[in-house]
C-alpha cells in the first residue's frame, strides 16, 4: 500500500509539472494564490514588477510591422563623392586646379523574386545629372541564364564596366580614353549572359545589342562641334559579345581570362561600321591568413579597332594598358599603371605612366597621390600630380568581379 501511494504521489506531481509547463505564464500575478487569503491581490500597477521571462523574438511588438515592411520596399541608396586636384602642365585652359568630379547616386533593389533593378545616377557641376546605367536584370531564365533590359556599360574587356570613381586611378588609361571617350563605353538595349556547362573551368558567354555608342571615338566621328557623332538609325545597332574564363590558383589566388569583339556603325550616315578586338588578363593574390593586410591586383588589355577611311581604304589602331596595385598593409596600397594608345580617326600614339600611393581609412574613404608623365604626339611631355579622394554612404552594391 505505501509503494503504491508513493507512486500515485510521484504521478501527481509529475502531472502537476507538465501542467505548469504546458499552461502560459499568466501576465496578472500569476505566482499569487488567489485561494490564500493571506494574499494580497490588489498590488498598485506601479509597484508590479516586469515579467521576467520575455516575449518571444518571432513575436514583433505592434510598432514594428510597419517599419520593417517599409525597410523592406525602400530600395539601397548610396552616394559616392569623387572629388579631385590637379597641379603640372597639363591643365587644359580654363580648367581648375581643384574640382568636384562627380556625386554618383546608387538605387537598387530587387523588383521581385525573379528580377532586381540597379540606377547609377552621375551629378557634376560640368555635365549636370546624366543617368550612367539603368537596368533590369532578370536572374531566373531557363538554363542558367540571366539577362539586362536598359542602359549599361559594355562589357568590352573589365575595366570599362568599373565606374571612374571605384577605379583605382584618377585618371583614365589613355586607350581607354582615346577609343570609348572620358565616361566609358555604354548602351542601351539588351544584355544576355550565360555560364557554359563543363567539368574544367567557370566559362561565361555574354552578348550585347544596344543602340548606336554614343560618344565613343572608335564608333564614331568628330563633327565641326568637337562632339563625336555617330549613326543615329533604327537600324544602327551596335553588337559585343565576351567569352572569360575564370581559374582558381590554390587557395590564394585566381586568374581570368577574357575576350571581346564589339562592332558599330563610326558615320553619320550609317553606312560603314567600325570593329573592335580586345582581350583582357587579371591576375589576383590574396594571403588567406593575412586577408586585410596584403593583396594584389594585375590587369592587362590590350585593344585593336579597324575602320574604313576616306579613299576606301582599312585603318588598323591598337592600345593597351596595364597596371598594378598592391596592398602593402591594411590602409595602403601603392601601385603603377603603364599606357600605349594609338587613335582610330588619326595617325599617330602617345605614351604614359601612372605611380600611385593610396590610404584607406576605412572600405567608405579613399585617398590617393598620383604622379603622372604622357609623351604626346608631337613628343613633348606632360607631367602632373594629381590628388583623388572618395567618400561613400550608404551601401553601394559591389561592382562586376
Amino acid at each position: 500500500m505505501k509503494e503504491r501511494k508513493w507512486v500515485w504521489l510521484m504521478g501527481g506531481m509529475m502531472a502537476a509539472l507538465l501542467v505548469g509547463l504546458w499552461l502560459p505564464p499568466r501576465a496578472d500575478g500569476a505566482g499569487v494564490d488567489s485561494t490564500d487569503a493571506s494574499a494580497d491581490t490588489t498590488v498598485p500597477a506601479d509597484t508590479v514588477a516586469a515579467p521576467s521571462m520575455p516575449l518571444p523574438a518571432s513575436r514583433p511588438s505592434p510598432a514594428s510591422g510597419p517599419q520593417q515592411a517599409s525597410n523592406l520596399l525602400n530600395p539601397n541608396v548610396s552616394v559616392i563623392g569623387h572629388f579631385q586636384g590637379r597641379v603640372g602642365d597639363d591643365l587644359a585652359e580654363g580648367e581648375r586646379a581643384f574640382s568636384f568630379r562627380e556625386a554618383e547616386l546608387g538605387l537598387q533593389a530587387p523588383v521581385d523574386p525573379y528580377a532586381r533593378a540597379d540606377f547609377f545616377v552621375a551629378v557634376s557641376p560640368e555635365e549636370g545629372v546624366d543617368l550612367e546605367e539603368g537596368y533590369l536584370t532578370f536572374l531566373a531564365l531557363p538554363g542558367g541564364v540571366s539577362a539586362k533590359v536598359g542602359k549599361f556599360r559594355a562589357n568590352l574587356g573589365k575595366f570599362n564596366r568599373t565606374h571612374p570613381p571605384e577605379t583605382p586611378f584618377a585618371d583614365r588609361p589613355l586607350s581607354a580614353e582615346a577609343f570609348w571617350g572620358e565616361e566609358g563605353l555604354a548602351g542601351t538595349g539588351l544584355s544576355v549572359s550565360a555560364l557554359i556547362p563543363n567539368r574544367w573551368v567557370y566559362l561565361n558567354l555574354d552578348a550585347e545589342v544596344t543602340n548606336t555608342y554614343e560618344g565613343a571615338p572608335a564608333f564614331g566621328e568628330e563633327g565641326p562641334d568637337g562632339e563625336v557623332q555617330a549613326g543615329g538609325g533604327k537600324r544602327d545597332l551596335g553588337y559585343l559579345g565576351r567569352l572569360s574564363a575564370y581559374f582558381d590558383l590554390g587557395e590564394s589566388a585566381n586568374l581570368t581570362l577574357g575576350a571581346s569583339y564589339a562592332t558599330g556603325v563610326h558615320d553619320p550616315a550609317g553606312r560603314e561600321r567600325a570593329h573592335v578586338e580586345n582581350a583582357d588578363v587579371t591576375f589576383r593574390w590574396k594571403n588567406p591568413r593575412r586577408a586585410i593586410y596584403r593583396s594584389l591586383v594585375w590587369q592587362t588589355e590590350v585593344l585593336f579597332s579597324q575602320r574604313r577611311v576616306a579613299g576606301g581604304g582599312w585603318a588598323a589602331r591598337r592600345g593597351m594598358f596595364s597596371y598594378v596595385d598592391w596592398q602593402c598593409a591594411r590602409r595602403w596600397h601603392v601601385g603603377g599603371r603603364f599606357d600605349t594608345t594609338e587613335f582610330p580617326e588619326i595617325a599617330g600614339s602617345e605614351k604614359g605612366w601612372v605611380g600611385f600611393l593610396t590610404f584607406t581609412p576605412s572600405e567608405f574613404s579613399l585617398i590617393s597621390g598620383q604622379l603622372r608623365g604622357v609623351r604626346r604626339m608631337d613628343g613633348s611631355w606632360e607631367r602632373a600630380g594629381l590628388l583623388k579622394l572618395t567618400f561613400n554612404i550608404g551601401p553601394h552594391g559591389a561592382h562586376p568581379f
